[in-house]
Order: C-alpha cells, then structure tokens, then sequence
C-alpha cells in the first residue's frame, strides 16, 4: 500500500485458508512478518493448526508486516526510534483500516483482533495497543524488548479487563544484548514488571517463563500455542 503518513510503499500479506470461514474471522497483525515466515516457520505452523484445530483454524486471518532492514526496524518499533511515532499513525490510521475495510466491504465480521511480536515487535505491539487499547482484544509478546518508556506507557491506561495478554519470555533473556544498541536490555526483568502492571490493570495475563535464551528457535516452538491462545482464549 502507498503510505501518506510514511511517504513511501509499505508491503503487507494475507496468510489464510483458501477455506476460510466467510461469515466472521479472527484477524491477527504480525510485526517483523517475513521474519515469523522464514525463522519463525509460521506457514508450517498454520499448516500443522488447520490439520489440528480446522474449525478454529479457518477463521484465522494474519496480516504480516515487514519492517525493512534491521535499522528500519530498529527506527520504527524502538520508542526513541526516528520513525517511530509515523509508524504508529500509519499502522493505526492506514493499515488497519484498510485492512478492516478488505473483510467488512465483503460483510465479514471481525471477532477478534490481536497483535504478534517478537523481541522489537513485541514493544511496539504494546505501544499500539496503549494509544488504542479499546479495539484490541488480544495481545502476544514473545520476549517484548520492552523499556521504561513501555511502563510508562501502559501505566497511564485505565481498566484492561477486555484485553487478553499471552507474554513468552526466558530466564537468560536480561543478558541480551542489542546489536545496535550494543545495552543489555534486561528482556526478563522487564516483562515480570510488565505482567505485574497489566494484571493491577485487570487484564487478563497468560505469564510464560521458561529457560531459553532471546533466540527465534525459542519462538518458533512456541509459535503454535501462542496462536492456539489467541483462537481459543
């Protein structure tokens, strides 16, 4: 799509069953997209979901958002990024309602939405949800790359009780180290933090530990249970 807000083409991708159900679906945006296909292997995911789970699995609709290079990431997701509150506008104010516009034009419903990301994706899918928290009804982090800017952040929003949150993270994860950056990012410690304040904030927090390090192998085993909650939760 051609983005005003940014002033350049940005890509996106349908990932659905040529069977999908036609009367109302579950729509799910995916940050760092071409990532969660090639090291997440998110088509075999969704392949190995719609053998298990068809019913559930039909109605799912991901949207897949590829950032750019590592610096365009880095610029759009980090809060102190130099795109990063455009990348904000234009998600909220360009893609999801063009996306939206795609399903109701057709008079599909739209049961649930949610937001995927991982490390990066994970914060900035946070910070999409605090400048618009009431049309999100789910949110999956896999080891947010969150900062004090997050906490502060979602301190300010009110009641979460309609928000459904499934948070990944592993205990090694406070020695990662930013490759731009070159900072620990103490992953671990803030996401414990996070978990704490959403749950003052009644949302309802689905908190996973376990002893991986900030790696994608650790998210892409996870990747199926993480998407089976947002069906079923």
């Amino acid at each position: 799509m051609n983005s005003l807000v940014l002033g350049k083409s940005q890509k996106y991708y349908f990932l659905h069953s040529n069977d999908r159900n036609r009367d109302s679906i579950h729509l799910l945006f995916v940050q760092d997209g071409e990532d969660y296909l090639e090291l997440g292997d998110l088509q075999a995911c969704y392949e190995r979901l719609l053998e298990e789970q068809p019913a559930a699995a039909q109605s799912l609709v991901m949207v897949l958002i590829p950032p750019g290079s590592s610096l365009e990431r880095y610029e759009s997701y980090h809060p102190k990024g130099s795109h990063h509150r455009k990348f904000l506008e234009f998600f909220l104010k360009e893609l999801v309602p063009e996306v939206e516009k795609h399903f109701t034009d057709q008079d599909i419903q739209i049961r649930n939405r949610g937001l995927l990301g991982d490390s990066l994706g994970g914060a900035v899918s946070l910070s999409i949800v605090c400048r618009q928290p009431n049309r999100w009804t789910h949110l999956l982090l896999q080891s947010a790359a969150l900062s004090e800017i997050h906490h502060q952040e979602a301190a300010k929003l009110g009641d979460l009780k309609n928000l459904s949150v499934y948070q990944l993270v592993g205990k090694k994860e406070d020695e990662f180290v930013s490759p731009i950056s070159n900072q620990k990012l103490f992953i671990l410690s803030h996401n414990r933090r996070m978990k704490e304040l959403l749950e003052t904030q009644q949302a309802d927090v689905t908190y996973i530990e376990e002893d991986e390090e900030h790696v994608w192998v650790f998210w892409q085993r996870d990747l199926p249970r993480a998407i089976s909650y947002f069906l079923s939760h």
